[in-house]
């Protein structure tokens, strides 16, 4: 594991190239250069936060920021393997207590929504099937699946690439 090589204290997960300088930096120590860079005040933010899905089961996500030239990143994060992930974007000017609301507004829509269930064939084997033949969710490689695509949070896990608003 890296250190970030400007508070080394917190796991460096972004390594940032400007010019011929290059640093291993924390997503909180990166925040805090590129709001500088762009002028740009952080908001004190929630850094975790706890919801009940459909079936009552209370679920815990990590909220993640990333300040970058085109706009503000948020991200909720389940804090178990392969949970549920929701993004949001907005301007670098946008009011990023906002920003957090209708990020927390997608997790609680997307939590709620059940897309599979579980059935039992007469014989006491359990199955699952795929409600009204939809399925939202984000396919990723999973070594232990033995080359078959996993897909991740059936209803409501988005990619950075994919962002409703």
């Amino acid at each position: 594991m890296n250190w970030c090589e400007r508070c080394e204290r917190n796991e460096a997960k972004v390594h940032l190239k400007m010019e011929a300088t290059s640093m291993h930096l924390c997503t909180n120590c990166y925040n805090q250069l590129m709001a500088e860079e762009l002028e740009v005040d952080l908001d004190q933010l929630l850094e975790s936060f706890a919801m009940k899905d459909g079936q009552g089961v209370s679920r815990t996500f990590y909220v993640e920021r990333r300040v970058n030239p085109i706009g503000i990143y948020l991200e909720a994060v389940e804090n178990i393997e392969f949970g549920y992930k929701f993004a949001v974007h907005g301007e670098l000017k946008s009011n990023q207590q906002e920003l957090l609301s209708k990020l927390m507004e997608k997790v609680r829509k997307g939590i709620r929504e059940q897309q599979v269930e579980t059935g039992v064939f007469p014989n006491g084997q359990e199955y699952n099937t795929v409600i009204n033949d939809q399925l939202k969710g984000l396919i990723e490689y999973d070594a232990s699946s033995e080359g078959t695509p996993l897909v991740i949070n059936t209803g409501a896990c988005h990619h950075p690439n994919f962002v409703e608003d």
